[in-house]
């Protein structure tokens, strides 16, 4: 391209320099025009030569966002909070409740995050296809395998984030394990359990050899806050409809056993196989389930585990996706449609759930759904950067929920703030 045709489109447009008296014009493509022109001595005066760069006064964010600086944001965050808790409350009292449970609840009890469960699966893994150390760990004391075994765990913990999607990484434990891959999730959900008379050698070595049996004294249930306070909110309660139906995204079904230890009737479903019983919750594990009390009371010889609906690998989960008519997808459009929801313990990133979620709410846009989240950071006594960006990206984020029927409580600890949400919708005294 010409330099003319730039000249025209205002690029690469320049001041000339002549000499005293002279006269320039330039030719363009609508015409001619004279261009400004200056002589040497007036050029400095216009563009002044410093080796100082120019420099500018910082813009603070506060003053460009003042609705998201700290004071002004904590207090529509907990009058929107406030209001939202009412709304829930009132779905509780009058209309019925669905309950969603995650891994988060689970989490508060001890037990292992996905990311932890499938590290701790990936050491069982490679202990058992690395010729060389299952031949030398076949050569040390149980303290020592042990140790071993131990030292290896932890450094598969530090080693970096992989790469690939964990769902990929759960397939190839699926190809591995086979048909004892139930056995195996269970000895690695259960195994930080262990009864408090089992030792930690006799812990670390059955957690990587699940056909060893298990300790003779009587299991513990584990306890948390957020335990306890899903428990009080799913007690019937006179005049009140309370929750209608659980839905369990978790392995380990310690809530329902928790829920029959203080007489709560509830009722363990796996499939649509399974009748209803008239006056018991129904807790349905739509991704299968791992009786606690089955792995614990299980022998050396008699380790299978009834899983329902067993789902862990990427192959799984696109079965779930492909088939609407799974008993899976049907039950939960079925409580999505019927039922306001309450979501604890849950990322709200699974995106068959979130899939689920939008499509039902477009059929039913009267039924809202809400989901008590962690703040990525806590709120902090200044209007720092951090915190005005973090705001900003709740608020994007809560208008995208929204547009899926999901609204949300923010908490800023999930352990231990959720359970005064809780109690606040059951009318409960907070802990």
């Amino acid at each position: 391209m010409s330099s003319d045709a730039d000249t025209s489109s205002g690029k690469g447009q320049h001041v000339a320099i002549k000499k005293p008296g002279e006269l320039s014009t330039n030719q363009t493509a609508a015409g001619t025009s004279t261009l400004p022109i200056v002589d040497d001595s007036e050029l400095s005066e216009l563009v002044p030569i410093t080796d100082t760069p120019a420099t500018s006064p910082p813009v603070r964010l506060d003053a460009l966002f003042p609705a998201y600086a700290r004071a002004n944001y904590d207090s529509q965050a907990k009058t929107r909070n406030d209001q939202l808790i009412e709304e829930v409350r009132q779905a509780y009292l009058g209309e019925g409740l669905a309950l969603y449970i995650g891994a988060g609840v689970s989490m508060s009890l001890g037990l292992p995050s996905w990311n932890e469960l499938i590290n701790s699966l990936t050491v069982s893994m490679m202990s058992r296809q690395v010729n060389s150390a299952a031949q030398a760990l076949e050569t040390l004391t149980d303290a020592e395998r042990a140790m071993a075994l131990s030292t290896l765990l932890l450094a598969v913990k530090e080693q970096p984030p992989s790469q690939k999607p964990i769902l990929m990484l759960a397939r190839a434990l699926k190809d591995q394990f086979g048909d004892e891959l139930p056995q195996q999730v269970a000895a690695h959900l259960y195994g930080r359990l262990s009864s408090p008379t089992e030792n930690v050698i006799s812990w670390v070595m059955r957690l990587f050899n699940p056909k060893l049996p298990r300790p003779a004294s009587s299991f513990t249930l584990p306890v948390s806050p957020l335990l306890n306070a899903l428990v009080a909110l799913i007690r019937p309660q006179r005049n009140v409809v309370g929750v209608q139906a659980i839905i369990n995204y978790n392995y380990d079904d310690i809530l329902e056993e928790k829920l029959r230890q203080e007489s709560v009737p509830c009722l363990t479903v796996t499939s649509g196989k399974q009748k209803l019983t008239r006056g018991k919750v129904p807790s349905y594990h739509v991704h299968g389930v791992l009786p606690v009390q089955q792995y614990f009371s299980a022998t050396g010889k008699s380790n299978r585990i009834d899983n329902g609906n067993f789902v862990f690998s990427e192959d799984e989960y696109h079965s779930e996706y492909a088939d609407p008519y799974r008993w899976s997808n049907l039950t939960q459009i079925g409580m999505l449609g019927r039922h306001k929801g309450l979501f604890v313990g849950l990322s709200m990133q699974d995106p068959n759930l979130r899939r689920l979620i939008d499509v039902t709410h477009r059929q039913y846009p009267e039924v809202w759904n809400y989901a008590i989240l962690q703040r990525a950071t806590k709120a902090q006594n200044d209007d720092s950067k951090s915190i005005i960006l973090r705001n900003l990206a709740e608020f994007v984020e809560e208008n995208s929920f929204q547009k899926i029927g999901v609204k949300v409580i923010w908490v800023d600890d999930i352990n231990t703030d959720v359970s005064s949400v809780l109690a606040r919708i059951a009318d409960l005294p907070v802990e």
